[in-house]
């Protein structure tokens, strides 16, 4: 037991000293993101595959050459059969040698390929689609990320008003036993500030609880180490910037991903038919070969006598009928392009209700901001007179308790209202495809 001991107070500085401790700034919290987010590194792997899947495509269009060679050993030789000469039956005659040797060298070159084009058009447009993904997932990850950096800055400075509370009452009620113990006080009085503590401590408490997941939060947004320490540098304000914004919604929705996304995807329900439709057109190709070949009984191959044989030529291919398989396949797709219309229609109208309810959302918690700011500025005066006259003794302890409680509720309302802004407005921005 003693050596687990020993080995843990010995252990813990190097954990201490292992944990890296990083200043950020909200544009240096996004612009970790953008590189090292999960998400994004992951779009960003599909992209790089859509971009392959266009240039297979594009190889379709380009000649393929192959080259094969081909050793048989004729255990039973191949045989041939010919007629009697009296008509009454067959004589089975062998052929070829014991060895067989075949090279060849083909060339096939697409020369008219409706699937092919089809193929390189669809690929091109999953390629803008994959591309408006990941710019979609930049937009939301970036989104998620200013959310979570104020909601940690948030919580942290909960915590310093909690801090704050606290120290008063226990200021409070160290003044409170002098009093007492001058006779100018009850135990009543004690015993309400020793609770006003207590409350203080579980708030504080109930205040850093909620650190630790706010900071996680972030960090795995941010694809950091689990023991990196954040030292966050922006204020808790709103920017001027963040106080306006464009109210025009037809305008704004053209920029939106998500839209962009539903639009690639009718198209792609395009080009897929078209993809489809091309099993109806024949493919010509023009073809070559050259052939290499001889046949012996034994292994002596500077006596071998090797044959030349070459063509070209075109080489078509047409499906007659293939069980009405391309048909059904077709009327698939056309079902899941009026899925993919009807779902753009109805995302369309979604954001243009949420558009509206995100802008007066907007004016309702700016003009809560500064309500609640000015809350707080008045309860801080309050708090303080409150103080002055308990000070005078023409002022109770309830006074000043009632007056410290609604200065640190003020704190409260004006930090939930600067959240409630922000995380608005953020939506706001991602809404309207602003990164």
């Amino acid at each position: 037991m003693r050596l687990l001991v020993s080995f843990a107070i010995a252990f813990l500085p190097l954990q201490i000293i292992s944990q890296e401790r990083i200043s950020l700034s909200l544009d240096d919290a996004i612009d970790l993101a953008l590189h090292k987010n999960y998400d994004i590194v992951k779009e960003n792997f599909n992209l790089s595959s859509a971009e392959y899947a266009l240039k297979e495509a594009k190889g379709n269009f380009l000649p393929k050459v192959s080259l094969n060679a081909r050793y048989n050993w004729n255990i039973e030789r191949p045989v041939i059969f010919f007629p009697d000469a009296d008509g009454t039956g067959s004589t089975a005659t062998e052929l070829g040698s014991e060895n067989d040797y075949t090279g060849s060298f083909g060339l096939n070159i697409p020369a008219f390929s409706k699937y092919n084009a089809a193929t390189k058009k669809l690929a091109e447009v999953t390629l803008s689609y994959q591309d408006e993904v990941a710019n979609g997932t930049q937009q939301t990850v970036v989104n998620t990320v200013r959310k979570a950096y104020f909601n940690y800055l948030i919580v942290q400075e909960i915590e310093h008003v909690q801090q704050s509370q606290l120290k008063n009452s226990e200021e409070n009620l160290e003044d409170i036993r002098k009093r007492k113990q001058q006779g100018k006080l009850t135990d009543f009085d004690l015993t309400s500030a020793k609770v006003q503590v207590a409350k203080a401590k579980n708030s504080l408490l109930e205040a850093q609880s909620n650190i630790i997941p706010a900071a996680n939060d972030l960090i795995l947004l941010l694809g950091l180490e689990i023991n990196t320490v954040l030292d966050l540098t922006e204020p808790i304000a709103l920017l001027e910037s963040e106080l306006f914004f464009e109210a025009n919604v037809n305008q704004v929705l053209e920029q939106n991903s998500t839209l962009k996304q539903l639009e690639f995807n009718i198209d792609l329900n395009e080009k897929q038919i078209e993809q489809i439709q091309s099993a109806f057109y024949p493919t010509i190709d023009v073809i070559g070969s050259y052939n290499y070949q001889t046949q012996a009984d034994d292994f002596r191959f500077s006596n071998y006598d090797w044959v030349h044989t070459s063509l070209v030529g075109l080489q078509m291919s047409f499906s007659i009928f293939n069980g009405n398989v391309t048909k059904n396949q077709v009327q698939q797709t056309k079902i899941d392009k009026e899925i993919a219309q009807q779902t753009m229609e109805n995302t369309t109208r979604e954001f243009q209700m949420q558009f509206e309810e995100l802008l007066s959302q907007l004016d309702f918690s700016k003009q809560k901001v500064f309500v609640q700011k000015e809350n707080m500025e008045l309860s801080e005066e309050a708090l303080e007179l409150s103080k002055k006259r308990y000070r005078f003794g023409v002022g109770t302890f309830l006074e000043v308790n009632d007056a410290e409680l609604s200065y640190t509720q003020a704190q409260l309302n004006w930090l939930q209202a600067i959240s409630d802004y922000k995380s608005a407005y953020y939506d706001y921005q991602l809404l309207i495809g602003k990164q």
